[in-house]
């Protein structure tokens, strides 16, 4: 695979002052050319904010440094120092790419001391501002101000997002609703920005502790976009790779690092042919009081008072959703959910994206509440089984009544709720009637046999609904890999044209660029072992490729992509008697274009990639 290893400015000037010393000029002054072009390309990104909102730590997660862990809980003990003075950090991924973390700016602050402090903010190439929990305040306006008459790109970073999150659900309980938090502090922050006439998409909101959450993917990707011109499809919003086991991660990011992305598909279908490792999330939802709690215990066997039961009583005691395991089934986990209301309002809040399915669960007659729960769970396209507990209490308390027997009052009730989930859009319906107090009696034992028996095809489910996300995520990881691959190979190539005097440079690009669709899994032996594992025929997935560097490249043409043509000037200059005899009309190898050209192969294959491993597991 392709080399991970770039040479920097100092090596470059090591290896300049080495040919000096040999009296080998020429070769010295295409180097001095290759380091001029180095610092050309150089991309400056100036992080600032106010002191306290989280630059650094925000720095620090798109670098990947990770924090000292010799006292976790200093981090949380102790207010971290402000930036004094700016520090450059290298981004992993692009070497010409440094971010500065500068000085913090106080509340009281004047704008213009700030700012004259900050010196010549032109030599910078973007700007991120970062704002904190407090909002934002007249400091960054007059910022965001300054940066928008340099007619320097920015974006946005609202941090300590997870914090707001926490203090919402701590003081909203049973109310609390992510999605919709989430919702309010954007638009508090859209609104504001919308009178000072700023683009509400260049917002973001994240979190530098929790990079894998939120917007941070999408802020990342916005981020090269500005300064890389790099077009990105990926949303990694989704943390749907936790629906597969630590051991499958590990091995879908390994082949991430050193394989071809075409073993992706292997992985996924041992995981989909063997179901017991994905994690299946089963929400158990209803009106409060109605024994979901006393269910999630009788499905696991417990008594309400053993140990690690859900707790139960006469009034509402889940006060947050917790998870519990089925230990029949391997990785399906039961989420006692706080009870809802009666009103639609109630059911907007819950979010049930992250739930695969759903026991919807009511202890008296079909009533709006359990209609306003079954439509939103049928509008996320899930399932779910209606079970109809305390059904002892009708069924035992009529025994008086010679009008019908018991078995004909269940299958009455079982018959209404039918009937009754059918209206609202739930096809062919599967409803469970069951006492907690009566395990032995009624459908308890039909409906832990209906859990075991739907749980495979249910995870199934869950991860083919997860597959286009996680596709995404481990292409943009493997196109962040080889980015860092397409500078250090156009360093070496320029080398080697710089010390040999007949280098095959366009050979080694075309090379460069088969290296590179092997990795993307793009050649053809790549596209018929894929073909192979999801049962495809490969013109199917071949015609989902459309960049030219998948085919045969002939040297002619690389040459043409890597060399600047001769200018104008020098083009008369040659032309020129006795003069032009000393000047070189020969195109010249650039570094910038080799460079250029290795970053457009990568996004151009990464697209396919994705396009192609996505058509893998499309339904024909």
């Amino acid at each position: 695979m392709a080399d991970n290893t770039y040479l920097d400015e100092l090596q470059l000037q090591n290896l300049k002052a080495q040919y000096e010393a040999q009296n080998a000029s020429a070769v010295a002054s295409k180097i001095q050319e290759m380091v001029d072009c180095v610092n050309a390309l150089k991309i400056q990104v100036g992080f600032l904010g106010e002191r306290g909102t989280g630059v650094t730590t925000l720095v620090q997660a798109i670098v990947k440094k990770p924090r000292p862990v010799s006292d976790p809980w200093a981090y949380f003990r102790e207010a971290p120092q402000p930036t004094k003075q700016a520090v450059v950090h290298i981004h992993p991924a692009y070497p010409n790419l440094t971010l500065h973390d500068l000085p913090g700016f106080g509340g009281s602050e004047k704008p213009a001391t700030y700012l004259k402090g900050l010196g010549d903010l032109s030599k910078y190439g973007c700007f991120v501002v970062v704002v904190g929990c407090e909002g934002l305040r007249d400091t960054h306006l007059q910022v965001l101000k300054a940066i928008k008459q340099t007619g320097t790109p920015f974006l946005l970073a609202r941090t300590k997002i997870d914090l707001d999150l926490h203090t919402a659900k701590r003081r909203l309980r049973t109310r609390f609703n992510p999605a919709e938090q989430l919702g309010l502090v954007r638009k508090g922050l859209a609104d504001t920005l919308a009178k000072d006439k700023t683009d509400p998409k260049k917002l973001f909101l994240v979190s530098g502790l929790e990079p894998e959450r939120y917007e941070f993917a999408r802020f990342e990707d916005s981020l090269e976009g500005e300064v890389l011109t790099l077009k990105r499809n990926h949303d990694g919003n989704l943390d749907d790779l936790t629906s597969m086991s630590e051991k499958k991660i590990k091995e879908l990011y390994k082949i991430c690092e050193s394989r071809s992305l075409s073993e992706i598909p292997s992985v996924i279908h041992s995981v989909l042919e063997n179901p017991t490792e994905i994690r299946l999330n089963v929400a158990v939802i209803g009106e409060a009081g109605s024994g979901r709690s006393s269910l999630i215990n009788a499905l696991r066997g417990l008594g309400s008072k053993e140990e690690d039961a859900a707790p139960t009583g006469l009034t509402q005691t889940t006060k947050e959703a917790m998870a519990y395991q089925l230990s029949t089934v391997p990785c399906l986990y039961l989420w006692d959910l706080p009870g809802v209301g009666v009103t639609e309002e109630d059911v907007s809040r819950m979010d049930l994206s992250r739930y695969d399915f759903f026991l919807l669960v009511a202890s008296e007659r079909y009533k709006h509440v359990h209609s306003c729960l079954a439509r939103a769970i049928y509008s996320t396209g899930k399932q779910m089984f209606f079970v109809r507990n305390k059904i002892d209490v009708d069924v035992e308390a009529r025994s008086g009544s010679q009008s019908f027997t018991k078995d004909e009052r269940q299958e009455r009730v079982r018959k209404s709720c039918m009937e009754a989930l059918k209206k609202d859009g739930v096809d062919a319906p599967q409803v469970f009637l069951v006492s907690c107090h009566m395990r032995d009696a009624y459908d308890l034992a039909s409906l832990q046999e209906a859990l075991k028996n739907s749980a495979p095809e249910l995870k199934r489910k869950a991860l083919k609904r997860a597959i286009p996300t996680v596709i995404s995520r481990l292409v943009r990881r493997k196109a962040k890999m080889l980015m860092k691959d397409a500078w250090g190979k156009a360093l070496q190539i320029c080398l080697s044209f710089a010390e040999n005097s007949r280098p095959d440079e366009a050979e080694n690009v075309a090379v460069t660029i088969g290296i590179f669709c092997v990795d993307f899994g793009l050649d053809e032996a790549s596209l018929e072992r894929t073909a192979q594992v999801v049962d495809k025929a490969i013109p199917l997935l071949r015609a989902e490729i459309r960049s030219v560097f998948t085919k045969p490249l002939n040297s002619e043409y690389v040459y043409s992509l890597i060399t600047k043509p001769v200018s104008l000037i020098t083009w008369v200059q040659g032309y020129v008697p006795y003069w032009g005899r000393n000047v070189n009309m020969e195109p010249k190898i650039s570094f910038e274009t080799i460079y250029g050209l290795l970053k457009q192969v990568v996004v151009e294959l990464s697209d396919d990639a994705e396009r192609v491993l996505l058509r893998a597991y499309m339904e024909d």
